[in-house]
């Protein structure tokens, strides 16, 4: 039996999510995706042959239970939007792409509205927070935390026993080496190495980074 799901945001990357949702059914047929949701968009537009369902005003009229992926890559605006959701029949469920390595069943926790996109390798005890994206070919090693509404680009290697704040960008390819803390509303340039603890509310450059003055 499949289950009814909607994608927020027709971007790039909600493009991507629909792709995934067809590769997930293609292993299991867990989903029937039923169209977007963008604000940005005219509802009754057609994006990849997928309709645009509407905005947030049609979301939150929704009447029946609906599945939904938060499929925007900027943790501020994904955190927006997830604030103005007010409709109890939406649910926010995990999507792994099947082709992962995802380590440790037993120790590995994923929070609601997580997107795991292809590629990725984890070890154990990895603690995804809510609405955490984390896209292709990444690495996560053990006992790392990444904090809610935070997303890591394509490429990134995220040591072990790092943790890092929520709604936290990390850019493509960045390297965290082991037992680095970051704080909340970090940017994170791409190519970055980040070699010692951060504060928050700070952008890191370069290899080593440094906070951007």
């Amino acid at each position: 039996m499949t289950c009814d799901i909607a994608i927020f945001g027709a971007g790039g990357f909600g493009r991507e999510t629909a792709l995934m949702i067809r590769q997930i059914n293609e292993v299991q047929p867990n989903w029937n995706l039923i169209g977007f949701y963008d604000d940005a968009l005219p509802k009754g537009n057609v994006v990849d042959g997928i309709k645009i369902l509407g905005g947030l005003a049609e979301l939150n009229k929704v009447r029946e239970k609906l599945s939904l992926a938060i499929a925007v890559a900027d943790p501020a605006t994904r955190k927006r939007i997830v604030s103005n959701i007010s409709n109890e029949n939406i649910d926010f469920p995990v999507l792994k792409h099947p082709h992962n390595f995802l380590g440790d069943d037993q120790s590995n926790q994923f929070g609601r509205g997580c997107i795991i996109t292809a590629g990725n390798i984890f070890t154990l005890n990895v603690n995804l927070q809510e609405f955490v994206i984390v896209n292709l070919a990444c690495t996560i090693g053990h006992d790392a935390t990444i904090g809610s509404f935070s997303t890591i680009m394509p490429g990134c290697s995220i040591s072990g026993n790092v943790k890092i704040g929520t709604s936290t960008l990390i850019g493509s390819g960045v390297r965290v080496l082991q037992n680095i803390s970051m704080g909340d509303n970090c940017k994170v340039g791409a190519g970055a190495v980040v070699i010692q603890d951060s504060r928050g509310d700070v952008t890191l450059l370069g290899v080593p980074a440094r906070e951007k003055v």
